[in-house]
């Protein structure tokens, strides 16, 4: 059974080492996909979704976080670290608005069927195996090697087609980048 957002604070008040992990568990992927969506660098998205857990395990930051706030948090923190990471890249070409993509996990929580049916346009006109791959890791929810084995493609393969599945998603949808945010935390909150 899947653990609640306040199961997971009170092990980490506990235990910080195993609620840091049951966090990383439940919100990595998404958090990573998030990220790449904000810089356009994968293995960046990766690297800084990484050091963000870092600083989780090290400090108390979730120690006096609310349930209903941390996903929130969550999401805003890796939006900040990419932020910090464009800027001291200077790369003014990727600038994104950030304001304009923070919403409320509430927002998230009641994803709206038009939004659903437009991202759901988008993959539909994806060629045949990005499809497969973005259905399989971004709407099922699989894992990369699960995804992988289940096409009969390499792990490698399945990051390179999730990667341009990405792509297509952000030019196709460029005026409302929100909806890649709520696809993402929709994955995260449905329990």
């Amino acid at each position: 059974m899947r653990k609640s957002d306040r199961d997971i604070l009170d092990v980490f008040l506990k235990n910080r080492k195993e609620g840091v992990r049951m966090l990383f568990d439940r919100y990595y992927r998404p958090l990573v996909l998030y990220a790449g969506s904000l810089i356009d660098d994968d293995t960046m998205a990766e690297d800084l979704v990484q050091e963000f857990f870092v600083r989780l395990w090290e400090d108390d930051y979730l120690k006096h976080i609310e349930e209903k706030a941390l996903v929130s948090y969550l999401f805003s923190s890796v939006r900040n670290s990419c932020y910090t990471y464009t800027h001291k890249k200077d790369v003014l070409r990727m600038r994104v608005d950030y304001t304009a993509i923070d919403v409320a996990a509430d927002t998230a929580a009641v994803l709206n069927q038009e939004i659903v049916d437009r991202v759901a346009a988008v993959i539909a006109r994806m060629p045949e195996q990005t499809r497969k791959v973005v259905d399989c890791v971004l709407m099922r929810d699989m894992k990369y090697q699960d995804a992988a084995d289940e096409l009969q493609v390499s792990l490698n393969t399945v990051k390179t087609l999730l990667r341009n599945g990405m792509r297509i998603l952000r030019e196709e949808l460029k005026r409302d980048e929100e909806l890649i945010l709520l696809l993402i935390m929709s994955r995260c909150l449905g329990d």
